[in-house]
């Protein structure tokens, strides 16, 4: 994934811990001030929704049949997940851009 900043160029994939926790899709960049949208890929969001759903699925089939084999085989799933998207980021998604320059949204100049 292509981490740098669309308006001055400097990567943004070292940022601060705190700056990752929050979770916004509208971010400002810390060198430039420049507004930046989170750009997310479609299979990235299917990836992650797929594997989310599978691995809470196969969690309540457990707590319904009172099976530890489901209950690891959630386990499995959402680490075959989270597996599954740090290939797609390093292998198929390599010049994505992460982010993009934030446009203005309509009457709201």
């Amino acid at each position: 994934m292509d981490n740098r900043c669309p308006i001055c160029g400097k990567d943004l994939g070292r940022r601060k811990l705190a700056y990752s926790i929050v979770a916004r899709m509208d971010v400002d960049c810390p060198h430039c001030d420049g507004g930046l949208t989170v750009h997310v890929h479609p299979a990235e969001r299917a990836l992650v929704l797929g594997g989310t759903g599978a691995a809470l699925t196969l969690a309540v089939l457990s707590y319904v049949a009172q099976s530890q084999a489901l209950l690891l085989a959630a386990l499995v799933a959402g680490m075959a997940a989270a597996g599954a998207m740090s290939a797609l980021d390093r292998i198929w998604l390599r010049a994505w851009p992460r982010y993009l320059p934030r446009q203005p949204r309509p009457g709201m100049e």
